[in-house]
């Protein structure tokens, strides 16, 4: 494949990838969070999709050409990269501030339980246990 080809297919892929990194992006400030797996599922095919394109890129036998008469190309190309990478880190904020407040919320509500107690799991994060009926502590 030639490397314009190559070039025009990547764009395409890292478009795609973009989109799809808005409607995840959409998806989480929406709190469709069902909705998620399929469209993560969309988006690990298509990195690898995009790492095949990276490679063949790398062992093309005019490779050299991308400093030179592909460059401009090819700062589009990381212009969309670059695009992606926020896209994700914004999500990835989301996602955290987003479980921190249910984290947050299920805490409140095992304190307010009164059969139960508070103890720590392996990650640190309090949790609820109950104690059972007619136990006294």
């Amino acid at each position: 494949m030639s490397l314009a080809a190559l070039l025009v297919q990547q764009k395409s892929q890292l478009e795609l990838l973009l989109d799809i990194t808005q409607q995840e992006l959409e998806l989480i400030v929406h709190r469709k969070a069902l909705e998620l797996p399929p469209l993560a599922e969309q988006k690990q095919t298509l990195l690898t999709q995009i790492q095949s394109t990276d490679a063949e890129l790398a062992n093309h036998p005019e490779r050299e050409r991308l400093s030179s008469d592909y460059l401009p190309q090819v700062n589009s190309l990381r212009q969309l990269v670059e695009q992606c990478q926020e896209q994700s880190q914004v999500a990835e904020q989301l996602l955290e501030q987003s479980l921190n407040g249910v984290r947050q919320l299920g805490n409140i509500l095992s304190r307010l339980h009164e059969r139960q107690s508070m103890t720590y799991d392996q990650k640190g994060h309090t949790k609820g246990i109950n104690k059972g009926v007619g136990f006294k502590v």
